[in-house]
């Protein structure tokens, strides 16, 4: 597993099913099947099956009135955006556009306070750049860093130093080996579990659509999608009560940030990080700032739509 590089979402939430809720239920009943059912990543099919698309969610959170009254403001609202670091173009334009609406936006990014933050359009460097740039070429995608503009106002660094980072995962015995092995357990802990379940394995046939076909791109997407949504795998890998530096630290570190922005007077605030860190953030917010999701908007992130004939 590399050392992390900077920086690791139409828009609908509303569906025939949500309608009829309302209707039927009203905002509190809503509001509470919100509560239940949060997600973060997720793979879209249609009525056959077929994948349709990777979608990751935007969750907002409001805090309670109790608690705002406590502290003499208005309820702070908290929008957890999920991202993944590899998607269409469409996707980061709609992330870019609606971060402007944001009092702060709080990102992910293991570097110095004072580090610069990449402009977008400017390619990576080095062994991992290099090895960013063949992946989204090979998937027919765009990379985080080359198109969100990280130099907007309202962009606030959450996340640890490299320093800090490689404190933490001193204190906690860790190395990105002993983490790559716990992946790789993991992994095959759950592959054990799951064998002989049928339409889990990759054929000749599909290896060779996905290596040589015209649509290869969209194949490899549909084989990399069914792995990405498997959030449970990196939870227990690195979640859980005993946690990891990879998310559990530097979650700690963008909470902080979040108390100071909340302390500025900043009542609307996104916290940007990868998927994986949004179940122990929905954790903190309920926990911690005694918030409640109370609305969720989807976000494309790739298509998994084969051409038609």
């Amino acid at each position: 597993m590399p050392r992390p590089d900077p920086a690791r979402p139409g828009t609908t939430w509303t569906t025939a099913l949500a309608c009829l809720a309302a209707l039927a239920c009203g905002p509190a009943a809503i509001a509470a099947e919100v509560a239940e059912r949060v997600e973060f990543l997720r793979l879209s099919r249609d009525a056959g099956g077929e994948p349709v698309s990777l979608d990751t969610s935007i969750v907002r959170y409001r805090e309670s009135a109790e608690s705002a009254a406590r502290a003499g403001r208005r309820p702070v609202e908290v929008d957890l955006v999920g991202a993944v670091h590899l998607g269409s173009r469409a996707y980061y334009d709609t992330l870019d556009r609606l971060f402007r609406g944001y009092d702060a936006v709080l990102y992910e990014l293991v570097a110095p306070e004072n580090a610069r933050v990449p402009k977008p359009g400017r390619k990576p460097a080095g062994a991992i750049g290099s090895a960013q740039q063949g992946l989204t070429k090979m998937l027919g995608l765009e990379f985080q860093l080359e198109q969100i503009d990280y130099t907007a106002r309202n962009f606030v660094h959450a996340d640890l130093s490299p320093a800090e980072f490689d404190a933490a995962m001193a204190k906690r015995g860790e190395s990105w080996w002993s983490m790559f092995l716990k992946l790789m357990r993991e992994g095959a802990a759950r592959s054990e579990k799951e064998a002989g379940r049928s339409g889990q394995d990759v054929g000749f046939g599909d290896l060779f659509s996905i290596l040589f076909g015209s649509d290869r791109e969209i194949r490899l997407r549909r084989v990399m999608a069914e792995q990405f949504t498997d959030m449970d795998l990196l939870t227990s890998a690195f979640g859980g009560e005993k946690g990891s530096s990879l998310i559990t630290d530097r979650n700690a570190a963008a909470i902080d940030v979040l108390e100071e922005q909340i302390a500025r007077g900043r009542g609307r605030i996104a916290i940007f990080y990868g998927a994986a860190h949004m179940d122990d953030f929905d954790r903190r917010l309920r926990e911690d700032f005694e918030m409640e999701p109370v609305e969720t908007d989807w976000i494309e992130a790739w298509s998994l739509r084969l051409p038609k004939p």
